[in-house]
């Protein structure tokens, strides 16, 4: 069982290692934070505690969406579409209007609908995942290990696209959970970075 757990009072998350706070974030602040893990195993005790707070969004590496179904379906199940097709067509051009802010081409955004995720190469994944993230914000958005395998160019790539997120939501704060290594790249305006190496053992 792990020793790590979240909550949240007084408009500020708090991730705990049993009574001990290893993590604060204000949640009408905006910004970026950072939280390094020593390892895969601690990175992913570390979400799940994430996730089990209320208001807390998690967007996996490979963009959390389900690999055999299709993006227009991914998207029908996150939004919930409706049977008015006038209210439907308003969210089709919210959703390609959010496709095309994160770089992707009208071209691409024609034909995407039809992609199964499995399919999409992971930067454009995490991209389609992300854009679930634009229409429908969490409190804190919490990014998971997003660099690990990546080219520094691919990173900075997603790191701007990231920055749309900040420039619509300016008071929602984002997490990214990294993996300790000497290649991760710099966040942009990063206002904390915690270290995780370790954790004790839990009872």
């Amino acid at each position: 069982m792990s020793s790590l757990h979240a909550a949240v009072a007084d408009r500020l998350l708090t991730l705990c290692e049993g009574i001990a706070p290893r993590l604060a974030i204000p949640l009408d602040q905006g910004g970026r934070h950072r939280l390094v893990a020593g390892d895969g195993a601690i990175a992913r005790q570390v979400v799940a505690a994430l996730e089990d707070c209320p208001g807390v969004g998690i967007l996996p590496a490979n963009g959390g969406l389900l690999g055999n179904l299709t993006v227009a379906a991914n998207f029908a199940l996150l939004l919930r579409y409706d049977d008015d097709a006038q209210d439907r067509s308003v969210r089709d051009q919210d959703l390609d209007a959010a496709l095309q802010l994160c770089g992707v081409t009208p071209q691409r955004v024609a034909v995407l609908a039809r992609e199964q995720p499995m399919n999409l190469e992971r930067s454009e994944r995490w991209k389609v995942g992300f854009v679930r993230c634009l229409l429908r914000p969490p409190e804190l958005l919490v990014i998971d290990r997003l660099f690990a395998g990546l080219t520094r160019r691919q990173a900075d790539g997603l790191i701007a696209v990231e920055a749309v997120y900040h420039a619509r939501y300016p008071f929602r704060p984002v997490l990214f959970v990294d993996l300790d290594s000497h290649e991760l790249p710099a966040l942009p305006d990063c206002r904390s970075s915690t270290e995780l190496a370790e954790l004790a053992e839990s009872a």
